[in-house]
């Protein structure tokens, strides 16, 4: 019978990995010592908390032309921009929309090479939270990852700190696996992953020929297209001179308070951060209200929340009606708080707005 091994790792360089083994029904979990060689090929289990997973209406296509379309999608509202970005694509779920995850090239570069210094060959690379099992009834579940919990339901997966996962899970039935029997889960949802992280540039490769005649294949057509190359080469040129421009300004806001990579705009972030006020509003009192101001507007599903340094809080939203944001603006001033539209995308009939939420000044 084939052993399936998942390669746990962890959140922190120079941490401990741990080693998953499952054969038939049996299954056991052991730390790897520093300098073991294990020689094996294994399932990498990613750090939940450096993925971001999304469900999202793309165009039918390739996988090459879903990540391409999924990168558009997210290029402003991250601020990695698109060398240091990895996309990865999953299949569709039942409202037809498609599975896409990201994380920064690093991480996973890091991964790969946190594996390959034990001997371990990479077979795929999930997040943990995309293990969990998605319950046919679309109950919650929720499940320990060391400091932090995975959450999943249909059409949702993440993981997040405990207070935050106890505000989100506390009003609605959910399911809880407790660490002691995690193990079998986990190997499970890798028997059949969601999705797989070694796609583009990380794909698993067949062979050295193949490589070579895709190889060979690339060079022939670059051969008839360079006319059009040279043609289009001052318009590339002006539009990477605008990126790097872009980048740059993100790197010194990034460079001033590192938190700001993590949102949409660094700059004002790190402005905001930088002049913030020393009494701000307190976190469990925000989001309690925020998540009852949600609630009081039936038409409005809440996609994430993020408590920033700066004592806001970052929320997408979804809706299928306008007047459903109408309605929240309202909640929103009878609670006393600060409303703020970053984004709003109409993808069919789904309405998804990108929110900054404060108490009132």
């Amino acid at each position: 019978m084939t052993v399936l091994r998942l390669l746990i790792l962890p959140p922190q360089s120079g941490a401990r990995l741990e080693l998953i083994e499952a054969e038939g029904d049996v299954v056991s979990r052991r730390p790897v010592e520093i300098d073991e060689r294990l020689d094996v090929g294994a399932v990498l289990v990613a750090p939940g908390a450096d993925t971001v997973a999304r469900w999202m209406d793309l165009p039918v296509g390739s996988p090459a032309q879903a990540r391409s379309a999924a990168a558009f999608r997210v290029e402003d509202e991250i601020a990695l921009a698109g060398e240091e970005l990895h996309i990865a694509v999953g299949g569709l779920d039942e409202a037809g929309r498609t599975l896409v995850v990201w994380t920064a090239r690093a991480k996973l570069n890091a991964w790969l090479d946190m594996a390959l210094a034990h001997g371990v060959t990479p077979e795929a690379v999930i997040p943990d939270y995309l293990l969990l099992p998605e319950d046919p009834a679309g109950q919650l579940i929720v499940a320990p990852f060391g400091e932090r919990l995975g959450l999943r339901e249909p059409g949702r997966a993440f993981n997040v700190e405990p207070e935050l996962a106890a505000l989100l899970a506390a009003d609605r039935p959910h399911r809880y696996i407790p660490a002691a029997e995690l193990d079998p889960w986990l190997a499970a949802g890798a028997r059949s992953p969601a999705i797989n992280l070694l796609q583009g540039q990380f794909a698993i490769r067949s062979g050295a020929p193949a490589r070579g005649r895709k190889r060979l294949a690339i060079l022939a057509a670059v051969a008839v297209i360079s006319p059009l190359i040279l043609v289009l080469a001052q318009i590339a040129h002006d539009q990477l001179t605008a990126r790097a421009l872009e980048r740059q300004a993100r790197s010194l806001a990034v460079s001033m308070v590192p938190q700001a990579s993590r949102y949409e705009d660094p700059a004002a972030f790190a402005l905001a951060r930088i002049t913030a006020a020393q009494g701000r509003q307190g976190f469990g009192d925000l989001a309690a209200s925020y998540l009852a101001m949600v609630r009081s507007a039936p038409g409005v599903t809440l996609d994430t929340l993020v408590y920033g340094d700066d004592g806001a809080i970052r929320s997408a939203i979804a809706y299928a009606n306008y007047s459903d944001m109408d309605q929240l603006r309202n909640a929103a001033k009878k609670a006393g708080l600060q409303l703020t539209e970053q984004s709003t995308v109409t993808e069919g009939a789904r309405i998804t707005s990108d929110l900054i939420v404060r108490r009132q000044p």
